[in-house]
């Protein structure tokens, strides 16, 4: 079986990320396309999922723990030939962490090194690219508003995660287009990718 396909979706909450990586799984309609999701519903995401009053730093590093062990998954599904969709890895902590949240924000500098040591690059990166003012419309529209789903913060948050896509060379998607238009620019990437591969 040849070499498999791993492919991220990245994005502030409300960009359409989620719902356009489902919208994938089912178009590429295929027997080895496994979809996963950070955090993990592992014991170390649901661990992140129930622990408050954390410490910045601490947050980030269950997150990392819990992308290592992730990690080790999305190696062993690619090494078996599979088309791994990924909703969220780690540009979301380095992105996320390093803005800063009612005072708290953790060194960009650190969270890399972290992150560098446990992960494996993705062969594609989406950046699901929208301005916060719409990205929270959506999500109040949803009732689902987190901690993290404040204008200022977003904001920072958005411009992480475009420094970052401009390093790493992720695909930039004008999340702020109709679903189809995002969809298709998407599945046009992915296919060549999959073709390639």
């Amino acid at each position: 079986m040849g070499k498999g396909v791993f492919i991220v979706f990245e994005g502030i909450d409300g960009s359409g990320k989620s719902s356009c990586m489902e919208s994938v799984a089912s178009a590429l309609n295929n027997a080895n396309v496994i979809k996963t999701a950070e955090p993990t519903d592992g014991e170390i995401g649901m661990l992140i999922r129930s622990v408050t009053n954390l410490t910045a730093e601490a947050e980030a590093l269950l997150f990392v723990a819990d992308r290592a062990q992730h990690t080790h998954r999305i190696k062993k599904w690619i090494a078996d030939g599979n088309i791994v969709l990924c909703d969220r890895y780690y540009a979301s902590t380095l992105a996320y962490q390093a803005a800063s949240l009612d005072g708290n924000k953790v060194d960009t500098e650190w969270l890399r090194t972290l992150n560098d040591m446990v992960v494996t690059e993705p062969d594609i990166t989406f950046l699901f690219d929208i301005d916060p003012e719409i990205s929270i419309e959506r999500v109040e529209s949803r009732g689902s508003k987190s901690k993290f789903e404040c204008l200022g913060y977003l904001k920072e948050v958005r411009g992480n995660y475009l420094r970052i896509a401009k390093e790493r060379r992720f695909i930039v998607i004008d999340a702020s287009k109709p679903k189809e238009k995002v969809f298709g620019d998407v599945i046009g990437h992915i296919q060549k990718a999959v073709t390639q591969g």
